[in-house]
């Protein structure tokens, strides 16, 4: 014997699917409107690469400058400490090129 289907919070399940189905039809989206939503999105996603682009910059910015740190101090360990100096101040100013690009792609994204 099948028991009949008890109504959730005083609604049959007709009545729920019947609501569902008129919230859809008060508001569709038409093919054109979604199609321009995915071109947007599709948009965001390819300017977000292109800015991270500077990201590779930055890797290779920071391997020559550490690989020149370590080159200059195994020619002259006397001013090793000076060079250590200067290689943390150029650390700090090349990161700062990655979070201001990790920004732009952040508000590209979500703006």
């Amino acid at each position: 014997m099948v028991a009949a289907q008890a109504p959730i919070l005083g609604a049959s399940p007709s009545a729920i699917a019947s609501g569902i189905r008129a919230q859809a039809a008060a508001s569709p989206m038409t093919l054109k409107q979604e199609r321009a939503m995915s071109v947007l999105a599709a948009s965001k996603m390819v300017g977000a690469g292109c800015a991270t682009i500077a990201l590779a910059g930055v890797g290779a910015g920071l391997g020559v400058m550490f690989g020149s740190l370590i080159n200059g101090a195994a020619r002259n360990p006397n001013i090793a400490k000076q060079l250590v100096g200067y290689a943390l101040l150029g650390f700090a100013l090349t990161e700062s090129i990655a979070l201001f690009s990790l920004l732009v792609v952040f508000l590209i994204l979500f703006a």
